[in-house]
């Protein structure tokens, strides 16, 4: 009997400190617009989906502080804050006061930062890690903002909100912000194939591969899995570990449009960014990957389609967002405390208290 009961105080012991490692590493993976459904289709249409190797999973209730049905702005404030707030306003409080992001406490902390995306990095979603502004679409002002919060990997389009109009660019103020990276020593590639070329020990980087968005897809000759794997390789380099946002921007214009063809391969492109970060993170066993989303998009339901959903079909009821909720996954140490049915900023405030327990909301 005394045998047995050591035998549990074991166990338990063991449970609780499972439940208090602290990760080094927080990969953050964004689906915007990604329903439950956009996951579902995703999981019937491949087999051997990514998605089945999370067991801590969760509901997140998206709603903003002044609308039943947020926007990105708000969403991704949310989860970087751990504050909700009005829509279109971008890590502001709803009286318009800068909100402390995660990525401004990891830099506090020694931790290096990265966002990878697939819309302009100045995008609603990519800025409320970034910048505090109360109009999402000023994104020349986000661009501003970005570039003195000595973000480590930046990877995505919007090259024309750094750059003043007579350069091709969209800023009124004449000011090249692409000059002050470079004299901030910044590497700067123009393209995948120089992006890829750079060496791992490349400290700090600015890869604008577009103009504003980047192209579907279907579209260009890599993948969002690639572009993580890149920001990985140089992220990984600091010892005291980093917090990386990944957002697949486009599954959200897919289903605002109800493309259901360009829904489905982006969630495919959304994926390879999903193994990327979970075969990170069991090579680095100290890494917690987190995936979600902003919010619901296009009501998308499956109506329709052959067992093996080779032909699945897809319904919308809104062309826009919705309330419903959006799931949690989540995988490494850490994992259990996203386990549960929770408001949209309850996961930014978890987050939060991973690198600093003392943080109160």
């Amino acid at each position: 009997m005394f045998r047995f009961f050591l035998a549990l105080l074991f166990i338990a012991s063991n449970f609780i400190s499972a439940q208090n490692v602290k990760p080094k590493n927080i990969i953050i993976l964004i689906g915007d617009g990604m329903g439950i459904n956009y996951v579902g289709a995703s999981l019937l249409q491949d087999s051997n989906s990514p998605f089945k190797e999370f067991k801590s999973i969760g509901l997140s209730i998206t709603c903003s502080a002044d609308k039943l049905i947020t926007d990105s702005a708000a969403g991704a404030t949310a989860i970087a804050t751990g504050y909700l707030t009005n829509n279109k306003y971008v890590s502001v409080d709803p009286l318009g006061k800068p909100l402390y992001t995660i990525f401004e406490l990891a830099k506090k902390r020694g931790l290096s930062t990265g966002i990878v995306v697939t819309s302009s990095v100045a995008h609603a979603t990519p800025g409320a890690f970034v910048a505090h502004t109360k109009d999402r679409n000023d994104q020349t002002e986000i661009a501003s903002q970005m570039i003195d919060k000595n973000i480590d990997v930046v990877i995505g389009g919007g090259l024309k909100y750094f750059l003043p109009k007579n350069l091709a660019g969209v800023r009124d103020d004449d000011r090249n912000l692409i000059e002050v990276l470079k004299s901030k020593n910044y590497s700067l590639p123009k393209n995948y194939v120089e992006l890829n070329s750079l060496k791992e020990s490349t400290k700090n980087l600015y890869a604008l591969l577009e103009s504003d968005g980047l192209p579907e897809s279907t579209k260009r000759n890599y993948t969002l899995g690639d572009l993580t794997n890149n920001a990985l390789k140089h992220l990984k380099r600091n010892s005291k570990g980093f917090v990386l946002m990944i957002e697949g921007s486009q599954i959200d214009w897919a289903g605002h449009d109800h493309k259901s063809k360009e829904l489905l391969t982006e969630m495919k492109d959304f994926v390879t960014a999903v193994k990327a970060a979970l075969v990170f993170a069991k090579e680095n066993k100290n890494t917690l990957v987190l995936i979600t989303s902003d919010h619901e998009t296009g009501g998308m339901s499956i109506t329709n389609g052959n067992l093996d959903a080779t032909d699945i079909e897809l319904s919308y009821t809104s062309g826009g967002h919705t309330p419903s909720p959006v799931g949690i996954f989540s995988f490494g140490p850490g994992e259990n405390i996203f386990k549960a049915i929770m408001h949209i900023n309850q996961i930014g405030q978890k987050l939060f208290q991973i690198l600093d327990p003392s943080k109160k909301f």
